[in-house]
């Protein structure tokens, strides 16, 4: 085999690599979060994160380059594989509503005014009663916060608040962060009501993150106890065991004692007839 041709043949393999890579890649992202008309929040943060991590994300913006640039062919190439990657990572009933837009953009654009729902009171709504009737439950420490905070970042996306003023809108977003440590905490099993009531006494309200430490802090304490609690029963049990043991065979010793009493004839007496070794 000649140089050349194990040159190209090099070059191919790198290729075919690389378009494995991409579509790989693709296809790992897309089946994170299909797009099913209800998730958009969590869809566009995949797509957003993706392509710019990619450098392509102003296949999104429109800012690309001209159609008399030069390069405006290898773009417009890229711009095709997305279109394509977008209609794979949404459900079918949804990609047949965008299928003949002509540009990344126009279905990116199509899609965020008919489904994002920003300002949308009703899903304002929604989630505020999903937040306010949260408990814990069966699930972790861990697991309950998560579930909130995943709750209260979607609801950070659909209430926008502008504030004039950067003071007001520190305040402001104090406020909003003690009104969830309180919901936090109002969530919690009763085991943390010790903890939950220090938190609540402090003379100011502590950050959400400093929060959920501290009950995180008192679960594990929690737990290092139970993981002792085996061997403290153990040893009740064997008290109890033992104690119940020696109680029995006090009975028994006590009952051998009356039947050698009462097989006895000379100890017994009948109050009847008033004479010994037998009973009325």
């Amino acid at each position: 085999m000649s140089t050349t041709e194990i040159k190209s043949t090099s070059t191919s393999s790198s290729e075919d690599v690389s378009a494995a890579q991409k579509t790989g890649d693709l296809q790992n992202i897309r089946m994170s979060y299909r797009f099913n008309g209800k998730n958009f929040f969590k869809w566009s943060q995949v797509v957003r994160t993706y392509l710019k991590g990619k450098g392509k994300l102003s296949h999104l913006l429109g800012t690309g380059p001209a159609k008399t640039d030069p390069g405006f062919a290898a773009w417009d190439e890229e711009d095709s594989m997305i279109m394509s990657w977008l209609w794979d990572s949404m459900e079918p009933t949804i990609s047949d509503t965008c299928m003949f837009f002509s540009s990344a953009k126009e279905i990116w654009d199509f899609i965020h005014r008919t489904y994002s729902k920003a300002r949308d009171a009703a899903q304002i709504y929604e989630i505020k009663i999903m937040t306010g009737a949260m408990k814990q439950g069966d699930k972790t420490v861990t697991e309950y916060a998560n579930t909130l905070q995943t709750l209260w970042q979607e609801l950070n996306y659909y209430r926008v608040f502008e504030m004039k003023c950067s003071d007001d809108a520190a305040i402001l977003k104090k406020f909003i962060e003690a009104d969830r440590v309180y919901d936090f905490l109002a969530g919690l099993n009763p085991e943390f009501d010790l903890v939950r009531v220090q938190i609540i006494g402090k003379e100011e309200t502590p950050s959400l993150e400093e929060a959920i430490s501290l009950i995180r802090a008192e679960e594990s304490r929690r737990s290092l106890m139970l993981e002792k609690q085996p061997t403290s029963d153990g040893s009740a049990f064997m008290t109890k065991t033992e104690t119940q043991e020696k109680g029995k065979n006090e009975v028994s010793r006590n009952s051998g004692k009356d039947n050698q009493w009462k097989d006895n004839k000379d100890n017994l007496w009948c109050t009847h007839c008033k004479k010994p070794r037998h009973t009325r």
